[in-house]
């Protein structure tokens, strides 16, 4: 008798462990976006959410934190408690390190899932004397402290550290030039229509509004094959003669710490949510890239961009 008694408690705790378990998430899930609205960020990230919260049967909130470049979004997913409920979008961040912004890394993340990537492009007002990229980096190659250029968020990031590699290598003096930190493409598009800025480093879809109505134009875009939607943009192999790979990439991360079994259940969520007709179908409306990479994957690619970055950034001169 009192075996059977113990054998039942037993199994009593054992179904409430599996229940736990099972049960994640049991409230509403918080993704932090360390960018403005209306960029290609918080964008994607909305896409994505509306189909996690049917996978995952809970509501999501998105947060926009846009502030220092992304720094303080960034800050608050890494030191968010890591039980799952409040996880991030992590992009391309090794250049706050060099700025003295902020000082993340790898491990201070839990890289969940990418679900998203996108190539960066060169852009300018509608006004702009500028019609080809050529012409744009002679000028800049000639007086390169007589021109800004918007990095969309904090610079040394996204968007414009694959442009100063661009430049670089075309033998430009990247630390010459005035490089505007933002809160996000949206704003600096604005800007570059405007006549603040000389030049926008962006992607095509966050700019296709302002590209439609008008006010800017992309000169070229660093990508091997021209992007789907884009016909008119042309490849920087069109415009100068050299390939340029080179972009930004998009995934959700945690704080350091975070369970395993919570992790593999957010990446399935993810791998579902990107295999789905509806997220295909409006990322393409969006003209946004669908790359799905799982959190192996992701923390590779996070260490290799970490690498990736330095020559680019000794080139600026930050961090010295």
């Amino acid at each position: 008798m009192r075996i059977s008694v113990l054998a039942s408690v037993l199994m009593a705790f054992a179904g409430l462990a599996g229940t736990a378990q099972a049960e994640y998430p049991e409230r509403p899930v918080t993704i932090i976006v360390p960018a403005a609205a209306g960029g290609g960020g918080d964008t994607t990230t909305r896409i994505l959410a509306r189909e996690l919260k049917d996978i995952l049967g809970q509501p999501i909130t998105i947060i926009n934190q846009g502030q220092g470049g992304g720094v303080v979004g960034l800050t608050a997913i890494k030191n968010a408690t890591p039980d799952g409920y409040t996880i991030g979008l992590l992009f391309p961040y090794a250049g706050y390190k060099a700025t003295g912004q902020a000082d993340f890394s790898a491990k201070d993340f839990t890289p969940i899932a990418n679900f998203n990537g996108d190539s960066s492009s060169l852009l300018v007002g509608s006004g702009s004397r500028f019609k080809d990229l050529k012409t744009a980096l002679e000028a800049i190659k000639a007086s390169p402290g007589s021109f800004k250029v918007h990095c969309s968020g904090g610079c040394g990031s996204v968007w414009d550290i694959p442009v100063a590699g661009m430049m670089l290598d075309y033998g430009i003096d990247v630390a010459t030039i005035k490089w505007v930190p933002g809160q996000g493409a949206a704003p600096g598009l604005i800007e570059l229509a405007a006549g603040g800025v000389d030049f926008q480093t962006a992607s095509l879809p966050e700019a296709s509004a302002l590209m439609s109505a008008g006010r800017v134009r992309p000169l070229a875009v660093l990508s091997p094959e021209p992007v789907p939607g884009f016909p008119d943009a042309p490849t920087t192999k069109q415009s100068i003669g050299t390939a340029v790979d080179g972009g930004t990439w998009r995934a959700l991360g945690g704080p350091a710490g975070m369970p395993g079994d919570v992790v593999a259940k957010l990446d399935a969520a993810v791998a579902k949510a990107t295999q789905s007709p509806a997220y295909k179908d409006a990322m393409a409306k969006a003209n946004f890239g669908v790359k799905y990479l799982n959190g192996k994957q992701l923390e590779e690619l996070m260490l290799r961009h970490e690498k990736d970055t330095a020559r680019v950034m000794d080139a600026l001169g930050y961090g010295k």
